[in-house]
């Protein structure tokens, strides 16, 4: 094909993907325009169209006729008739499956001659093309001189007495490579000398010019005895037969290659590209572009244009299962085990281009043999210190600069005693590298010797008495800083993931401190230890040191990995606090919605990374109460987990599974979300990981849905258990004072009024001392809890003045519109329904209802509830008794439906006293008494409504 042909069957597939998106209304007057008079364009366009929609092979020509003749069902009829009937010396005795051009039969010897078990070819009934009957005799052609252990052997051929052209070749019993590598557990090792074989046989096929053109597992059949057999030759292609094969296209869209796809020409490249699909899934369990039969054709087009994952990032999203069928890998040692040569081969069989591929299928099988051996492979250049590297795997002996020392002397020449002093610098390089690997592998030898039961006295060691003995060990050894400071970062990463903070972030600093990176690799990996390390001073607030990390970590990736959308998109999602402090929590919240639409545009983003922006976009939704986000991009990133694979009780879920706490508390739901936040705990302390979100988090979140329930002394013990471990931790001013608020929140519904503002008036202290801004987020929540307190105890006059000023702050920092305005409205509501003014309160409520309303609340959520009850008390305020009866009792059957018990109690106790007031003095009994054993259980006397139901209780007695 011209290459203006080859760039029409470009524009055709480009032109398809868009117009099956569109209406078939719309569609004619779409493809006039984009097609506009280039009726060769059009007429590819509408034959894609077509094949799509008959749910074959989108091509052109006779492939097309193939198709439906195969789904026809009276050929079906036809086939199961054959069973039983002889064709030459051979008696068909069962289907074994159905080809590209026929069926396949098992078949055994019927002449007497021997006996045998074979698998016979027959092209279908009324598939009477010249094209079809062309390819399958040229099959039958190709097989009879290809001769190799590793290829199906042809044994017998002809026509029968219908007319039917036929072939024997040798029946193979065994799995798809894939599978029978996955059931064994094959290790990496294993499954390249077993791909070896493979690459052996297309090596036999290119030297007898014929290039396979459909490489896939299915065609790639392997025998208990672990011997490959390469089958189906059936869409080969003769390098020699210069004819044109316009009409021969049959081809499996997931391995199929670029120009196979854009009828450009067939070479030896080819299988070259289909080989590197087969290993990259062999390696990793995954496809390349991430496509399967399953997918539909017009996205697995779009899948095929972008560029393939790269082996490293597929193994590291991996499911553990898959991980572990590769020789007892976990995700990230896969990926380990996969980085440099392996890597470099895949990559170099999955070129775009065919002539920057492998030039042939032996340079593959060398490489792969030389990576066998640890040899240098040649898809890439590789740096002296890692062809030093492998030299020396080779060779246990490190002579190897003498030796070439010696070769000068004898040869006497320049040249050679550059080579020699070249040889020098990269066996001591590689040297050095050894030194630090063995010294690297003796500490931490020597540490998991330590935890031996003779030595440790028990037969019980702690993960963070581990991590002790290492850490006091590197503290006394002396090492060379290329070996200790790995060996910091990797000690900080697992007391971050214990959630010691402090500790996490003095190994951090120290394995930071001076480290310069001199390669792509180490760049990178400098990068990921950086975010670590930003994250653990942004959870002590150590804010502007957390920027300045992040922002040294983006410049990293910039400079090392330009062009790398995976590193691009890495600098894009990781934000902190100090972001949030610099550019306010609109900026971050748009920022993580853009780089999760840049993620999806990704053939293949990391998980880890996707799940830490949905877990970034659902805190800003928790911050800004906006509830249907919260639950919406929860729901949405953990359904995200489970489709890449990752352990339900996995820590990099855990965020996402607050926030979904969250959003359920909102939505009224508290009794799923304790049982949602009691498993996630549970999981932590089994594993001893928190993920992202810290253990004072994880309590405060169980005080919240215990809080939902009524149930306020279990909550009080949570939020006690959370302010402890910020208190042990270090935690900075913010969460300590966060911690103390959420402890005023809960005195103040039991009832314990003097204790919630000392804890508040602590909070705000701590704030103060640390110069945190009347502008910050956490602030002006602690503030309006601050507020609260002073209500319940009195100071009604600076509570005004404090929620007038937060209401300012809120006006214009986030505007009248925000969840934040509303909620100090909200607050300025209670104050004036204490202070009995009915005038402010009011519109305050009025307020309050329509925004509920609007932001899709329903119409029976408890909130509706509660404000009911603040109409009944507004009525009262008014002396209108009858009024506040009938919201009192429209407020108690709303908090029936999903409010807590002691909600619904206090609920009943208020519409006691308005029956009482109008004499009804039984009915007040009765709600009375099923009032009062509720909030006896869980409020303090104190308590302002168990104060009001007890003396309602004693005046009912009188």
């Amino acid at each position: 094909m011209s290459d203006a042909g080859i760039e029409r069957r470009r524009r055709a597939l480009a032109l398809f993907r868009e117009a099956v998106e569109i209406a078939p209304a719309e569609r004619e007057a779409w493809l006039d325009h984009a097609c506009s008079n280039d009726n060769a364009l059009r007429a590819a366009v509408d034959a894609l169209l077509v094949a799509d929609a008959s749910g074959t092979e989108p091509f052109a020509g006779d492939a097309l006729a193939w198709g439906r003749a195969f789904q026809d069902d009276h050929g079906d009829v036809a086939r199961d008739a054959l069973v039983g009937r002889s064709i030459g010396p051979w008696r068909i005795t069962g289907i074994l499956g159905h080809g590209g051009m026929g069926a396949v039969y098992r078949v055994d010897r019927d002449d007497g001659a021997y006996t045998q078990h074979a698998a016979l070819k027959l092209i279908r009934a009324g598939t009477d093309s010249q094209a079809a009957r062309e390819r399958f005799l040229r099959e039958r052609q190709i097989l009879a001189r290809l001769r190799h252990p590793n290829i199906a052997t042809l044994l017998d051929g002809g026509i029968s007495g219908d007319g039917d052209p036929w072939f024997v070749m040798e029946l193979v019993d065994g799995q798809p490579i894939d599978r029978w590598c996955d059931a064994r557990q094959l290790g990496l090792r294993q499954r390249i000398v077993l791909f070896l074989q493979v690459v052996d046989a297309v090596r036999h096929a290119h030297r007898n010019l014929v290039v396979h053109r459909d490489l896939k597992p299915s065609n790639l059949l392997v025998d208990n005895e672990g011997r490959v057999k390469l089958l189906d030759f059936g869409i080969a292609k003769e390098l020699a037969d210069t004819r044109a094969m316009t009409v021969d296209r049959a081809l499996t869209f997931e391995y199929a290659s670029p120009e196979q796809l854009l009828d450009a020409p067939i070479t030896t490249a080819t299988d070259l590209w289909q080989l590197g699909v087969v290993l990259h899934r062999l390696l990793t369990g995954a496809h390349p572009f991430g496509v399967t039969r399953e997918t539909p054709v017009a996205h697995q087009l779009q899948q095929l244009e972008r560029e393939p994952e790269p082996l490293t990032r597929a193994a590291a999203q991996a499911s553990d299962d898959q991980a572990s069928q590769r020789g007892g890998h976990s995700p990230a040692s896969l990926a380990r085990a996969l980085r440099g040569s392996l890597a470099q081969m895949v990559q170099a069989c999955l070129r775009r281009d065919p002539g920057a591929r492998y030039a042939s299928a032996d340079l593959l099988a060398s490489d792969l043999r030389a990576w066998l051996d640890d040899r240098p492979i040649s898809a890439v250049p590789q740096p002296r210190a890692d062809r030093a590297r492998l030299w020396l795997r080779r060779n246990r002996g490190l002579a190897a600069a003498a030796g070439m020392v010696v070769l000068a002397l004898f040869a006497g020449t320049g040249v050679a005693l550059w080579q020699a002093h070249e040889a020098r610098v990269q066996a001591r390089i590689a040297e050095r590298e050894s030194e630090s690997a063995r010294a690297t592998l003796a500490f931490l030898a020597d540490t998991l010797a330590a935890a031996a039961p003779e030595q440790a006295m028990s037969t019980e060691v702690s993960v963070r008495q581990l991590l002790d003995q290492a850490r006091a060990k590197l503290d006394q050894r002396a090492l060379d800083p290329q070996v200790r400071q790995p060996l910091q970062r990797m000690l900080g990463r697992l007391y971050r993931s214990l959630g010691d903070d402090q500790q996490a972030v003095v190994l951090f600093s120290a394995g930071l401190k001076g480290v310069a990176p001199q390669t792509r690799e180490e760049a990178l990996a400098l990068a990921d230890d950086l975010v670590a390390y930003s994250d653990e001073l942004g959870d002590l607030e150590r804010t502007a040191e957390s920027l300045a990390a992040a922002e040294q970590a983006v410049a990293l990736r910039q400079r090392f990995a330009p062009d790398d959308a995976e590193q691009q998109l890495r600098s894009m999602a990781h934000l902190t606090l100090g972001h949030v402090e610099k550019y306010g929590l609109e900026w971050c919240r748009k920022r993580a919605e853009s780089s999760l639409a840049f993620a999806k545009r990704m053939p293949s983003p990391p998980a880890d990374v996707v799940l830490d922006i949905y877990s970034d976009i659902s805190t800003a939704a928790n911050f800004q109460n906006d509830r249907r986000r919260l639950l919406s991009v929860s729901r949405e990133g953990l359904a995200y987990a489970d489709a890449h694979g990752i352990a339900a009780d996995s820590p990099v879920r855990r965020t996402l599974v607050r926030s979904l706490v969250s959003g359920l508390i909102l939505e009224g739901k508290p009794a799923e979300a304790e049982r949602v936040v009691r498993q996630a705990i549970a999981a932590a302390e089994k594993t001893g990981g928190y993920g992202g979100t810290s253990a004072t988090v994880w309590y405060q979140t169980l005080a919240d849905t215990l809080i939902g329930q009524g149930r306020y002394r279990e909550a009080r013990e949570a939020t006690d258990r959370s302010y402890a471990l910020s208190s042990q931790h270090g935690e900075g001013p913010r969460n300590l004072a966060m911690a103390l608020a959420n402890i005023t929140a809960i005195d103040i519904m039991y009832g314990d009024y003097a204790a919630a503002l000392v804890r508040s008036t602590q909070g705000i202290a701590r704030l103060d001392e640390a110069g945190v801004s009347p502008d910050d987020n956490f602030r002006r929540t602690i503030e309006r809890v601050h507020a609260r307190a002073l209500v319940a105890n009195g100071g009604f006059k600076e509570a005004a003045t404090r929620l007038d000023d937060l209401l300012a702050r809120a006006k214009r920092l986030d505007g009248e519109a925000s969840d934040e305005y509303a909620q100090v409205l909200g607050d300025q509501l209670n104050l004036s329904l204490r202070t009995r003014d009915a005038a402010r309160a009011a519109p305050l409520l009025a307020e309050l209802r329509t925004r509920t309303a609007q932001r899709g609340v329903p119409d029976n959520h408890e909130q509706f509830g509660y404000f009911s009850a603040m109409e009944a008390t507004l009525d009262r305020l008014r002396g209108d008794a009858a009024a506040a009866e009938q919201h009192q009792r429209d407020a108690l059957q709303r908090l029936q439906a999903s409010a807590s018990d002691v909600d619904v109690a206090i609920a009943r106790a208020t519409l006691a006293g308005d029956v009482a007031a109008r004499g009804d003095r039984k009915e007040a009994r009765r709600l009375l008494d099923q009032a009062l054993p509720v909030m006896r259980e869980t409020l303090l006397p104190a308590e302002r409504n168990r104060l009001d139901a007890e003396a309602l209780s004693s005046r009912l007695q009188g």
